[in-house]
Order: C-alpha cells, then structure tokens, then sequence
C-alpha cells in the first residue's frame, strides 16, 4: 500500500509524507481491534465480538484508502466542492430526521436518530460528516473573508454556517457531536484572527441561552442527569431509590475499571470489569477504561502518546503551512482530535458527563472511523503542500 500511495504523489511532495504521523494511525487502529474484541468478548461472547473487529477492521482499511486519497490531492481543490459536500450533509441530516422512528429500519437507535442504514449491515452517520463539511467549508469562507473576521457581523455569519447543522444534530438529539461542532468553529475562527472579545460574547450568550434551556425544558432530562451524577456523591446515592442510582452506574462502573488498571494493568482479556462485562458500551464511548484496565498506567501513558504526537504533528504543519486555507483545515482537524480525546478521556474518568464523544480511532465505530481518516488525510494533503513550492 505504501508503495502505492508513492507513486500517486508527486515526486516534489513524496519526502513530506509524515511517515510518524502514518505510523501512529497504524498503532491506534491496532489498539482498538483488541480493546473492541477484549470489550465485547465480557457483552457477546468471542462469535459477536469477532464479527465486530472484522467489520471495524474493514472500516479501518477504507479508512487507510480514505487518507490515501485525500493526502494525494491538493486540498485547495475542495474549495468549491465544500460548499456541494456541505449541502449534501445537511440534506442527510434532513433524511435521517425524516425516517428517524423506531421502525426497525435501523436509523432508530437507543432514543436518537442518527443513521442511514447502507448495506452489508453497516450504517452511515451524516452527523459525523458535517464535522469535515463544517472543516472545509468554514476554512474556505474564512480565507476568502480574511481580515473580515474581525468584524462582529462577519463573526456572526460563520455562526450561522455552523449553526445550520448544529441544530439538525441537536435534534437527532447528538449533543457530543454538537459540542463538536462548536469547538471546532471556536478554534478556527481563534486561529483566523477573530477579536477575543467578540468570541467571549458568543461564548456568554452560548452559556446563557443553555441555561435557560435546561431550566425551561429544552435539555431533556436525560441529559440533565448526565451532568448531574458527576457531583453525587457515595452518600448521596444510597439515598436514591434503586432507578435513579443506576444513572450513574456507566460513570462508576468506567472509573472503576481506569482504577483497576493500576500501573501496569490486569492483562489482555483479564480485567474484572471488562472480562466480567460490567462496563456499557467499553466497546465504544468507555474503550479507554477497558484499555485502561487491562494495560494500566502504562499503556495509558503509551496510547495518550500517541495521541499527543498526532495532535503535535498537526499542530507542527499549522505553523509551517504557507497557505491562509491549509492552516485553517489543519487547526479545525487538529480542534477536531484534541476535543475527542480530552473530553472521552474526561468521561472516562469521571471528569466530564456522558455526552457520546468518541476516541478517535480507538471506539467501535463505522463512520467515525472513516471521518477520522478524512481528517487526517486532509491533515496530510496540507503537510504535503504547505511550501508553495518546494523540490
């Protein structure tokens, strides 16, 4: 594959591949296929849990075709297809909002619409590709606008661009991915150069109009109590009946296993709690508290590495990149990574409330697989190019 993806760059871009970067993806793949087995194995038992690591295992190496084909085109050539990729996510979150019931045909699931069934049993989440339409498409306008972003009106109308499909996201409801969504307007229009002020006055209005939300009834309930279990305490618990204690069953559960791990970790496929399968859904959002237990302190220690080169790598190509656009695409991937890792990592244990923020690359998961390729792969065709010209 290595090869092939050679002969497809220009020579002149070939000594630019970021070969590290490339290899901490492999690495992080490899970790999730046997965090996803470990986890379901304790849930399924080894002929489900295996169907599932061939399934993310196929994700994952469309996924590497993914980063193939971005990293060798020319990201500047996304500038007017942005706009038609952002037109057609926002018609995918229409239709998911259309057929989102719970009629079996699978767009329904665990109280949220959120996929277009496809086939092969494999499913697409448009709300995942809003968070690359949302990259290209503000990085486009943001370059065209250039100083204008210092302006208070220009401000507003990238709002409203990420504002479009923040509320059809809100609506499945995806309250992670509209957090997502969010940080990565945040970080761009920081990075082009909008006032502080003016982002401080977003921010406030953002908190205000939230909480009136959550005390008119906007924030449903269930997302009021994933907040609120993160401040009960042991002896506030055992006052609660026994329905509304296991709110809080996931988070301790989670933190447990981190716990478990200790410095060295119980073994591969040992942990208690991950063996014993007393973790939901360690196979996705709480993968890190199964690779936590089970690799303990040090693989932690290992898997944030990697994780911290990544974002460093991105970070790196920001500073070096020549072009207004390649920097902006690369600071909303880099926002992008950095806030799936710290609040997932947050959540797991039991610093931040249960919003469905994936580890990138790590949490079982189809489309989340291939949209973090997209991102790299974006990431990679910018490295690639960030001189102007350079032989």
């Amino acid at each position: 594959m290595m090869e092939a993806l050679r002969s497809l760059i220009e020579p002149r871009h070939r000594k630019n591949i970021d070969w590290l970067l490339l290899l901490c993806v492999v690495l992080l793949m490899g970790a999730s296929l046997l965090t996803i087995y470990s986890g379901m194995l304790g849930h399924k038992g080894h002929t489900i849990a295996f169907q599932l690591v061939v399934k993310q295992a196929i994700s994952y190496a469309t996924g590497l075709g993914i980063i193939g084909f971005l990293a060798t085109r020319d990201y500047a050539s996304f500038r007017r297809s942005s706009w038609l990729f952002y037109g057609v996510t926002l018609f995918l979150l229409l239709v998911v909002l259309v057929i989102g019931k719970d009629d079996g045909s699978g767009a329904f699931t665990k109280g949220s619409a959120r996929w277009v069934p496809l086939f092969g049993g494999f499913k697409l989440q448009p709300s995942e590709l809003a968070k690359i339409a949302l990259i290209l498409t503000l990085g486009t306008h943001l370059a065209q606008i250039g100083p204008q972003i210092r302006e208070l009106r220009a401000l507003l109308k990238t709002l409203a661009l990420t504002g479009a499909p923040l509320l059809l996201i809100l609506k499945q409801p995806d309250l992670g991915t509209g957090l997502v969504l969010c940080a990565i307007w945040l970080g761009m229009t920081f990075l082009a150069g909008a006032k502080g002020q003016h982002l401080l006055l977003v921010l406030v209005t953002g908190i205000a109009l939230f909480t009136v939300g959550w005390k008119v009834g906007l924030v449903k309930d269930y997302q009021k109590e994933r907040v609120e279990v993160l401040f009960w305490t042991d002896e506030y618990k055992k006052t609660l009946p026994a329905k509304k204690r296991d709110k809080a069953y996931q988070m301790d559960q989670g933190l447990i296993a981190v716990g478990g791990g200790q410095v060295t970790g119980q073994g591969y496929r040992t942990g208690l709690q991950t063996s014993g399968g007393y973790v939901p859904e360690n196979w996705t959002d709480f993968a890190f508290s199964a690779f936590a237990e089970q690799t303990g302190f040090v693989g932690c220690v290992g898997l944030i590495a990697l994780y911290l080169v990544l974002i460093g790598r991105g970070i790196l190509c920001m500073i070096e990149s020549e072009d207004p656009l390649g920097r902006l695409i690369v600071g909303g991937v880099v926002t992008y990574f950095a806030f799936h890792v710290f609040v997932n990592i947050a959540m797991n244990c039991k610093l931040a409330p249960v919003v469905g923020v994936p580890l990138p690359l790590m949490s079982y998961g189809g489309s989340a697989a291939w949209t973090n390729c997209a991102a790299l792969g974006l990431l990679l065709s910018v490295r690639m190019r960030r001189r102007k010209l350079q032989f």
